[in-house]
């Protein structure tokens, strides 16, 4: 069977600081939460959609994270698609998304200027 395509970028704000933390065998990790906004339209008027999204990063990656973001920063991650599933000790099925990063952008803050600047 081949392999199929799994890609997705997305853009959002860092809503959690990520925590580095290291595996058994000494390899980091760390794990954050990035929300995206979206505009929609609802009987014509105009709404917005934000979508959280869970953000896994590993090695390097992981290290960077870890040293330079900051809740409210603006990233661009881009990466794949992992499927987590276990049992709940009451036996129920759960499952869960995530993105794998595998590239992380940091986007320029907004710089507020005043009219003194202008």
């Amino acid at each position: 069977m081949q392999a199929s395509v799994n890609i997705i970028i997305v853009e959002g704000g860092v809503v959690r600081e990520p925590e580095l933390k290291y595996t058994s065998d000494g390899l980091a990790y760390t794990r954050f939460p990035v929300a995206n906004n979206c505009f929609s339209f609802k009987n014509g008027e105009k709404g917005e959609d934000v979508s959280y999204f869970d953000i896994s990063a590993w090695g390097k990656l992981a290290e960077i994270c870890s040293t330079y973001l900051k809740k409210g920063k603006k990233i661009i991650v881009s990466g794949k698609l992992r499927q987590s599933r276990w049992k709940t000790q009451e036996g129920q099925n759960r499952s869960a998304v995530q993105i794998v990063a595998q590239d992380i952008k940091f986007l320029p803050s907004k710089k507020k200027y005043s009219a003194a600047n202008a």
